[in-house]
């Protein structure tokens, strides 16, 4: 074979692979993305949602959807889904902001490394849920669940502390 053949042969076979993996990765990821498209519909006929900013996927003691957005009434809102239950609307304004936590937590905690904050659910209790490193030595990373509306802690649950080879 020439070396012009060998060019070609090995550029498809690269498109091949590429092609493969693409499709691969979007069969892995289409009941996610379809979970996240339910969400938002649901959110949105729920609570005439206008606009979407996020939506959170959280699963603790049962498995919950939370998605925030602007509703009709130019108001930022919460709406807590969960498979058993009918969604819940929470009016931003009526909880503490995730900025206001955490400048609280930072306050509280200066040496944490926060990973995460995001809204959640802990035994039927709309919550934060802020998940962070500790910045002690040997280090462990902590779940932190603050009540959503008044930002007073809630349960801290520690997770073991890393271990090395």
């Amino acid at each position: 074979m020439t070396l012009k053949r060998w060019i070609i042969l090995i550029a498809l076979c690269l498109v091949l692979l590429i092609t493969a993996f693409f499709i691969y990765f979007r069969e892995i990821q289409s009941p996610h993305w379809a979970a996240i498209k339910d969400a938002k519909e649901q959110a949105t006929k729920a609570a005439d949602l206008t606009s979407i900013e996020t939506v959170y996927h959280h699963i603790w003691s049962k498995e919950s959807w939370i998605v925030t957005g602007v509703n009709q009434a130019d108001e930022k809102v919460f709406v807590f889904m969960t498979g058993d239950k009918l969604p819940e609307i929470v009016k931003a304004s009526d909880g503490i902001s995730e900025q206001a936590l955490k400048n609280s937590f930072k306050n509280e905690k200066p040496a944490a490394q926060i990973k995460r904050i995001q809204p959640g659910l802990l035994d039927d209790k709309k919550v934060w849920e802020v998940y962070y490193d500790n910045g002690q030595k040997p280090q462990h990373s902590l779940y932190d669940f603050y009540s959503f509306d008044t930002g007073t802690l809630v349960e801290t649950y520690t997770l073991p502390a890393k271990t090395g080879p």
